[in-house]
């Protein structure tokens, strides 16, 4: 038996509901030789009667009620997808509180964000920039951004990319390091000094001095780009800024985990559902990048690239 034309049976149902063939093609709007047709067809195909024409009018068979009380429970859940559409389609507005750390605000979200404001100009966005564990069973954020191997527990998460490391500098500082100088300055964070020096810097750059400590990847990123030193950054932060240029060294930090959360409760949001979907569309043609497994000159060379390259 072929598929069933759904709205073959919706002939059926509104002759049931409306009580004769004239009133159901004047409920759908259509002649009602149509409605004659498409239901003889449907009983041809499922070579039944589903009703006994008379003068009198058209009477539904028992083989018909039975086809039609399956078809009424198929129109409720018809109906019942048609309302969640139009909640989502009514929740799509409001604020939406998202979270991450400045830079993958500024370098990995920011080139989706304008497109999505136009797309649905009713929500606003709150932009978070922290690095703190937001908790997301309270409200703090619908939405967290994170670089991390073990995300919370309670929430829905999707891994987004392994992000990788990098050694940058701009290319006067690694034309330096290339001829032997060895005054050119590291740039570490303010927590390497209560351990061992990052391997980075043990294993392959060990006489150069540390020109600075900082808290702040943003911060580390702009003395980087203007020639103080050189630093451990993610590939898909160097590799995207034609002025840095990634310095070949025996070791990096394993890659980490580049998620998105949202609070396991939230999931059926609209809002948060379809920002979400939007946003990880957007990122999937940067994750060569944020993986290392591209570099600056392939990505000068690639229009998919070219809204998340730094401009001057």
């Amino acid at each position: 038996m072929q598929n069933l034309d759904w709205n073959d049976i919706q002939y059926c149902l509104a002759v049931v509901r409306e009580g004769s063939v004239t009133a159901a093609a004047r409920a759908l709007d259509v002649n009602h030789t149509t409605v004659s047709r498409r239901i003889t067809a449907l009983e041809k195909q499922l070579n039944v009667r589903l009703f006994d024409r008379s003068t009198a009018g058209w009477l539904i068979t028992p083989v018909g009620e039975q086809v039609l009380k399956s078809a009424e429970a198929i129109a409720d859940e018809v109906n019942t997808i048609q309302r969640q559409v139009l909640a989502d389609s009514q929740e799509l507005s409001g604020t939406l509180k998202v979270t991450a750390v400045d830079l993958t605000i500024q370098r990995v979200l920011q080139p989706a964000l304008k497109a999505f404001c136009e797309k649905y100009p009713d929500i606003t966005i709150e932009l978070i920039s922290s690095e703190d564990p937001f908790n997301l069973s309270v409200h703090e954020a619908d939405i967290a951004f994170r670089v991390t191997n073990d995300p919370p527990p309670n929430v829905l998460g999707k891994k987004i990319a392994d992000f990788a490391y990098g050694i940058y500098g701009t290319q006067e500082v690694a034309e330096r390091l290339q001829n032997g100088d060895r005054s050119v300055g590291t740039i570490m964070w303010l927590s390497d000094q209560r351990r061992p020096a990052p391997q980075w810097k043990e294993m392959s750059f060990p006489d150069l001095p540390v020109r600075f400590r900082v808290n702040s990847l943003n911060v580390t990123y702009d003395l980087v780009r203007n020639g103080h030193g050189i630093a451990q950054l993610p590939t898909g932060l160097g590799e995207m800024d034609p002025l840095l240029t990634r310095i070949p060294c025996e070791h990096v930090d394993n890659p980490m985990g580049f998620w998105v959360l949202s609070h396991i409760d939230l999931r059926t949001t609209a809002r948060i559902r379809i920002f979400r979907d939007f946003m990880l569309e957007a990122i999937e043609p940067r994750i060569p990048a944020l993986e290392g497994r591209v570099s600056a000159r392939e990505l000068l060379n690639n229009e998919a690239y070219s809204e998340y390259l730094v401009k001057e």
